[in-house]
């Protein structure tokens, strides 16, 4: 399996603040690994580059999640190539299990992603519109928050 962290190497030295000892000997991580405090922060700060002059006219991109869209399959076809080839660049490797391509409408952050547009999931907006209105202001805290 490959995961997106793991992906990253650490720099010479860093290894020592991954460092765990059992009975075997001595270890260190030579990879960010999860619940590192600065893993998330370093994973986005690398996606940033690898989609630098791709987001906002070709694709999306949160963390490992990569929207590609298009108007047409043509159009597709060359956009998908071209985060391909900026991800080999950067020797990124992609879960192909993961992945979903040529889909019509997307549910992504709570936002479905359509020709037409981008607006509110309905599923999320329904669970605010069928939610029992608030008769306290103990149970309008407990929404609120």
């Amino acid at each position: 399996m490959v995961t997106g962290y793991h992906q990253i190497e650490l720099q010479e030295g860093e290894g020592s603040k991954t460092a765990f000892s059992i009975k075997q000997g001595h270890w260190e991580y030579r990879r960010i690994l999860f619940g590192l405090k600065t893993a998330s922060v370093t994973f986005q700060k690398l996606m940033k580059t690898v989609s630098s002059g791709l987001t906002g006219t070709r694709c999306f991109v949160y963390f490992d999640d990569i929207v590609i869209y298009s108007k047409s399959l043509a159009d597709y076809n060359i956009k998908l190539h071209e985060a391909l080839d900026r991800l080999r660049t950067y020797r990124l490797k992609l879960q192909l299990v993961k992945g979903e391509f040529l889909r019509q409408v997307e549910n992504d952050l709570g936002h479905q992603i359509t020709e037409a547009g981008v607006k509110p999931d309905p599923q999320k907006l329904a669970a605010i519109t069928s939610f029992p209105t608030p008769t306290s202001v103990k149970q309008l805290k407990t929404f609120v928050r």
